[in-house]
C-alpha cells in the first residue's frame, strides 16, 4: 500500500518524466547523427514505458 507521500513522489516523477519526454522529442528534431537520433528514440520509448508503468501502479492503488 502506498502512503500519501509515496503518491506525491510518484506524481512528481510522472510530471518530470513527461517534461523530459517532451524535451527529448523537441531536441530530437534538431539532431543529425543517426546514432544519437536512435539513442534519443530509445530513451523516448523507455520513458513512455516507465510513465505507463507508474500510471498503472497508481491506478491499482486507487482500486484498493
Amino acid at each position: 500500500m502506498l502512503t500519501p507521500k509515496d503518491i506525491l513522489y510518484m506524481q512528481d516523477l510522472l510530471d518530470q518524466t513527461f517534461v523530459l519526454y517532451k524535451r527529448i522529442q523537441h531536441e530530437s528534431t534538431l539532431l543529425q547523427t543517426k546514432e544519437i537520433i536512435t539513442c534519443f528514440q530509445n530513451t523516448e520509448k523507455q520513458l513512455c514505458k516507465n510513465y505507463k508503468q507508474l500510471v498503472s501502479i497508481l491506478q491499482e492503488e486507487v482500486k484498493k
